[in-house]
């Protein structure tokens, strides 16, 4: 099926997308810690991909025509995501945005870039502002430059303080990355909390009214899950990165932010409009080798997810070759919107579940709400944690997920159908 076919059929069952998604799988290197779709063009765009960013962005812009009738108008939200968009050349970065602009563009649009320090300059940032773009999400991770060295980053403390003065003056809504729980060169005992906490005064200092406060996981296969194999890197104490957080937590509470999702914190008013698509589930088309979008109906129970081909040659060449379409069972849905919703502070809207899936989410995981009675908050409209809750998130899913597997929906279950015969 082609993505047009797909996104007729959404339309027509109410699930058109309101937020797109578009993924530049190009990063000048790899860190050690990412096991994203991404390749690495080489600090000197000399290495085996050269090139192909020209020509990604080439079939971007015609897959994007193709679709245009079907979202100009209707989009809510645009984010360029990676990889590192601003990895691409400056020539490709502002023809993809001018693209954008001339399919998609209006007022009211809340459109996001990712950026990396290394990549990021003045005329990607002047591209950036004539093409509409709002929000701009850089990936500081630290200003130590021992943790920098640990997560493998390019980027040093210069160039992220570099980085975050452009942006300062850009015009641009801020938002940056952070993580914790770094693992440590050997030998290094001190100064954790401290490089954390300065690391978000400087994006603050910076005019940041948005700060995405990560704890890193290892991910199996990356350089990262070697260096610690080798006893190049010593893993960060679970306790210490705890206390870390929370300091950086209450931290971000003094100067006016709010712990509105899991990993995200914002000054009121500056939470991030597409994600937040996302975390309810929303439709929301993704394009782009490996992107990922999720078709759903707020009448239907079942939902169509697409995954388009990470083979970066293959989708250039016909990005609906490979195209994955899976169809989502009620059940599977109904386990997913618990799991986004339960990671934000406002909750699962109760009302909206029982009117998608048929029950009442508290009721549906009676069990797991009373065995963690004291992280939830009671609240007649909202299934929702508190800030305990949201800590130990993964804890209160597995609980959940086991209860769900025993009690979910089997009066609205239905056997997944094949991708050409799917209805809205």
């Amino acid at each position: 099926m082609s993505l047009v076919s797909i996104l007729e059929a959404a339309a027509a069952g109410g699930a058109s997308p309101r937020a797109l998604y578009i993924h530049v799988p190009f990063c000048l290197s790899r860190c050690s810690y990412c096991d994203f779709h991404s390749f690495g063009l080489g600090a000197d765009r000399l290495g085996a991909m050269a090139g192909k960013d020209g020509e990604y962005v080439d079939m971007l812009l015609r897959r994007l025509e193709s679709v245009s009738s079907m979202l100009a108008g209707n989009l809510d939200t645009i984010y360029i995501g990676g990889g590192t968009p601003t990895a691409l050349l400056d020539k490709d970065f502002s023809r993809l945005l001018r693209g954008i602009a001339d399919r998609f563009g209006a007022s009211g649009l809340e459109w996001t870039i990712e950026a990396n320090p290394e990549s990021l300059s003045q005329a990607k940032i002047e591209a950036a502002r004539k093409a509409g773009v709002t929000r701009l999400s850089i990936g500081i991770q630290s200003m130590d430059r021992e943790e920098l060295l640990a997560l493998g980053r390019l980027a040093t403390p210069e160039s992220n303080s570099k980085a975050l003065g452009m942006a300062a003056t850009s015009g641009l809504d801020l938002s940056v990355d952070l993580m914790s729980a770094i693992p440590s060169l050997p030998g290094r005992t001190a100064g954790r909390r401290r490089a954390l906490v300065g690391g978000i005064g400087a994006a603050l200092d910076a005019g940041a009214k948005h700060i995405s406060l990560y704890d890193l996981v290892v991910e199996k296969g990356t350089g990262m899950e070697r260096a610690l194999a080798s006893g190049r890197l010593e893993p960060a104490d679970p306790d210490e990165a705890y206390e870390e957080r929370k300091e950086a937590e209450a931290y971000l509470a003094r100067r006016g932010f709010r712990r509105y999702e899991v990993s995200n914190f914002a000054l009121p008013g500056s939470e991030c409009r597409h994600n937040r698509v996302y975390w309810r589930m929303g439709s929301y088309l993704g394009m782009g080798s490996g992107a990922v979008s999720t078709l759903s109906s707020p009448s239907t129970p079942q939902a169509r997810r697409l995954e388009e081909n990470r083979d970066l040659g293959s989708w250039i060449r016909d990005p609906d070759d490979g195209l994955m379409i899976t169809e989502i069972s009620p059940s599977e849905s109904a386990f997913e919107c618990l799991m986004m919703g339960l990671r934000t502070a406002l909750g699962v809207d109760r009302r909206v579940f029982e009117r998608r899936f048929g029950s009442d989410p508290a009721l549906l995981i009676s069990k797991t709400v009373q065995k963690h009675s004291r992280c939830f908050i009671a609240d007649e409209n909202f299934l929702r944690l508190d800030d305990r809750g949201l800590d130990i998130l993964n804890l209160i899913l597995v609980d959940a997920l086991s209860e769900l597997e025993d009690s979910i929906l089997p009066m609205r279950e239905t056997q997944p159908r094949k991708s050409a015969e799917a209805k809205w």
